[in-house]
């Protein structure tokens, strides 16, 4: 999808296999980081899960001082011939701390300051860094990833503070940024401004609707020829669903389901070791939730956020990622609980 999405295109190589070229080699390396994630005991994570947030931290405030630009947002370093954005791994950082902070204060959460004001406070460094970027989806994942992953065990009364809290604070952001504001009209009404806010998510319908239920075939589709802007990341379901029709789109979110189904099964069977549980559920819920939104995005169900389809778009270190989170999942998927 990827090679028939940017085949057509022009890109700093020169090639039609620039893009194509760079994918295959972050699959590659996404599958080696994996393996060497699967051969690494969970607890390590748990004890440096203290410096991974400060080194988190420092990276996300390099990027503001230091961080190439592109499409308005400033999320990328440059370390020589590699683009690399540290909010990708900042992701996986978050779901480890959340684990321990919640294995390490599993007395206390029962009180609101220590499941609700304490994680929320933690949360909120890192959004004001992301939005300054700005990068709401990412803003987005995290809350609602470690929002999940304290759903576990702080009860339903603290859970809905935290997505009350959350509700409130998004619809502060949407109300004071011009720019997202002009998003969620669009999303309300996209053929309102058909030619400006509202263009991708109509080329992105045209996209969906001309499949069908068989496809065009792939790389007959014609709306990635310039019409759909960011055909090979953000909006790579909507050529699926072009060229693979319905049938295609429904496989595609079959095998997130089946994901989603099997990391349950990992966080179930370590049940008695709240870490562990912890990280397999928020691990899951850190590959799945994203591909949701994206295809949520695709379709018009929800407003534009900036995220790509995990494993299946362009992006090398989005793809690192997604490898590394997959092979600690695999790893959790072979542990005991009664081995620690």
């Amino acid at each position: 999808m990827v090679f028939s999405t940017t085949a057509v295109s022009s890109n700093a190589s020169g090639t039609i296999m620039g893009f194509f070229n760079r994918h295959i080699l972050s699959i590659v390396l996404g599958v080696v980081l994996a393996f060497i994630a699967f051969n690494i005991s969970p607890y390590t994570y748990k004890k440096i899960a203290v410096p991974l947030l400060i080194i988190s931290v420092f990276s996300l405030a390099i990027v503001l001082i230091l961080g190439r630009s592109a499409g308005g947002a400033t999320r990328w370093i440059q370390l020589g011939g590699l683009r690399v954005q540290p909010g990708e791994f900042v992701k996986l950082v978050t779901v480890i701390a959340m684990a321990t902070y919640v294995d390490n204060f599993r007395e206390k959460l029962g009180s609101f300051v220590y499941g609700v004001m304490i994680p929320m406070g933690a949360l909120c460094v890192f959004a004001v860094l992301f939005l300054l970027q700005p990068d709401f989806g990412s803003t987005t994942v995290i809350f609602l990833v470690a929002g999940c992953q304290l759903f576990l065990v702080v009860g339903l009364s603290h859970f809905l503070s935290l997505g009350m809290v959350g509700v409130v604070a998004g619809g502060f952001l949407v109300a004071l940024s011009p720019y997202r504001m002009r998003r969620f009209l669009a999303f309300l009404d996209p053929f309102s401004d058909p030619s400006s806010s509202g263009y991708q998510l109509i080329q992105s319908l045209i996209a969906v609707g001309s499949g069908g239920i068989l496809g065009e075939g792939l790389g007959v589709g014609r709306q990635k020829l310039f019409y759909l802007p960011a055909a090979h990341t953000d909006f790579i379901f909507a050529v699926i669903s072009e060229e693979f029709g319905m049938i295609g789109a429904l496989t595609v979110l079959t095998l997130f389901l089946v994901i989603l189904v099997r990391g349950l099964k990992i966080a179930f069977k370590l049940s008695e070791d709240l870490f562990m549980s912890s990280f397999a559920f928020g691990l899951t819920i850190l590959i799945v939730l994203p591909a949701l939104l994206n295809m949520a995005v695709v379709l018009g169900m929800v407003p534009t956020k900036g995220l790509v389809l995990p494993f299946i778009s362009y992006g090398g270190t989005a793809m690192l990622v997604s490898c590394i989170a997959m092979g600690m999942l695999l790893r959790l998927s072979v542990e005991s609980p009664y081995e620690h």
